[in-house]
Parts: C-alpha cells; sequence; structure tokens
C-alpha cells in the first residue's frame, strides 16, 4: 500500500476509507478503458461503475460480517487456518455438479462439472460470458450444470458452489 494511502487509512473512518479506494478503482478502469480500448473517458461511466461496485462491497462485506461466529476464535486474528477441501462421495444413485464462475478485467466465464458418486466424470461445459459479473457468471454456470444434469434424465441432484450470495438466494436466505 502506497505511503500516502496507509495514512489517509489512519484518519479516515472505514467508510470514508473504503469509498475512497472503491473511487480509485473506478478511475483505474477507466484510465484502463482510455489507454487499452481508446475509449474517451467519460465521468458518468466512472461515477456509475464506483456506485456498482460501493454496492457490491457492502452486500458482500454485510454477508460475511452476518456470517461470521458471534464469539471470536481463540487463535491470533493474525494466524491462518489451513483447511483441506476434496470431493465427497454421494449416496448411490445421486450425481454432483460443481459450478464455479471467474471474472478477469472485460470476461468472464462460468463452468461446470457432472460427476456420479463414484466421482466419475459423466458431463463438463463452460461459456464465456463476456462482460458480466462473477454473479451472473456464478449463476450461469450453476444453471447450466444443473440444465444438463436435468437433460441427461437425472433427478437425484446434489448442487456445489463457493459463492456466498449465489447459495442464500438459492436457499431463500437472501
Amino acid at each position: 500500500m502506497p505511503i500516502w494511502l496507509a495514512k489517509l487509512r489512519k484518519t479516515a473512518t472505514l467508510a470514508q476509507f473504503e469509498r475512497i479506494v472503491a473511487l480509485l478503482w473506478s478511475i483505474w478502469k477507466t484510465r484502463n478503458s482510455t489507454v487499452f480500448r481508446n475509449e474517451l473517458p467519460q465521468a458518468v461511466v466512472t461515477l456509475i461503475r464506483l456506485k456498482k461496485a460501493s454496492a457490491e462491497w457492502r452486500i458482500r462485506h454485510k454477508l460475511t460480517t452476518s456470517i461470521q461466529p458471534r464469539n471470536p476464535p481463540l487463535s491470533s486474528p493474525h494466524t491462518k487456518q489451513l483447511v483441506g477441501i476434496a470431493w465427497e462421495k454421494l449416496p448411490e444413485g445421486f450425481i454432483k455438479v460443481n459450478f464455479d464462475g471467474s471474472k478477469a478485467s472485460h470476461n468472464a466465464a462460468g463452468g461446470y462439472v457432472i460427476r456420479d458418486s463414484s466421482g466419475n466424470l459423466i458431463q463438463a461445459g463452460a461459456c464465456n460470458l463476456e462482460a458480466a459479473s462473477i454473479l451472473i457468471a456464478e449463476a450461469t454456470a450453476m444453471r447450466n450444470g444443473l440444465r444438463a444434469a436435468l437433460e441427461a434424465g437425472f433427478s437425484n441432484i446434489h448442487i456445489e458452489g463457493d459463492n456466498k450470495i449465489l447459495i442464500q438466494a438459492v436457499q431463500g436466505r437472501i
């Protein structure tokens, strides 16, 4: 972090600092569009990008703080815990649809993998979503995987992904 930004972090409230960082990010994105895509810089586009980024940050921050444990962990906040993640075997007769999305600069993509109860590959798919948001990429990947499983005739389907907003929306929690 540049020294001037670190000093600003010490003097501004957290909300002010978050808005300033979002503004700087929006200005940076406008600069990149001007330099790399020969677009004329437009203040309105920069402000819209700022509002969108700020709203997404507030939603994500609100969701992550609402699911944090009420009692702080006993370990130091600087201690990182390693968590093992592995594919879990399903009951016989079930299939699993794993989905994920990604976003890099001006491109987004989503994909899915369908496996049987033993972990054998049944089908996989991916799609380019151009300038879509990460939430749209994740949701599209989930929809495409679920659609492929249903079209293949499966009805006992376990769906697994890592986007908390999408999962909570599907569960009806948000």
